[in-house]
């Protein structure tokens, strides 16, 4: 079954349509399993099997991958070790290492740092964006949606702040909507 899906995906752009050579097409309902699976196979024949490259944290969820290594270079072998398994060579990874203890690194809805003492401090994170759309007040949305999704905001930015001084910066974020 998963055969006949893999091999059989069309889609249409631009009144033409078109077969996906590779995996899924975005938006298909199974697209996302199928991207954990095939990374997975691809993180346990490289990193899983060499102690070598085993960092201290390793994470991912979906297509977004963060870990606490020692150094840039070594992260970068890392994710090429990874890479290295797709036979299609399409894997890339865009590597976002800090250059110095006090920048913080992005990672889904919040930037992380570790310090010099090894104590990790996160904060909220809103990725920019080319058009500023969020939900408009003038939207045909319920008026109750649009209050719960602006509070929504605020207890994000709470939850996800190691310290106050960072909730506050992290407010000064979704007030600049």
């Amino acid at each position: 079954m998963l055969e006949l899906v893999f091999s059989n995906s069309f889609f249409t752009f631009d009144g033409k349509i078109y077969q996906q050579m590779i995996g899924l097409f975005m938006g298909c309902k199974p697209s996302p399993i199928g991207a954990i699976v095939r990374v997975y196979t691809f993180e346990r024949r490289s990193v899983y099997t060499d102690p070598h490259y085993l960092p201290v944290m390793y994470g991912r969820y979906v297509d977004d991958a963060g870990t606490v290594i020692r150094n840039e270079e070594f992260a970068k072998q890392f994710f090429d070790r990874i890479a290295e398994e797709d036979p299609d060579s399409r894997l890339a990874w865009e590597i976002d290492f800090p250059g110095s203890e006090e920048k913080f690194t992005p990672f889904l809805g919040t930037q992380i740092r570790v310090d010099g003492e090894g104590q990790l401090h996160h904060k909220y994170y809103r990725k920019p964006q080319k058009k500023a759309i969020t939900l408009h007040s003038r939207s045909h949305h319920p008026y109750r949606m649009k209050v719960e999704t602006a509070k929504n905001f605020y207890r994000t930015a709470e939850k996800s702040c190691s310290s106050s001084e960072f909730v506050e910066e992290s407010y000064a974020i979704i007030d600049d909507l």
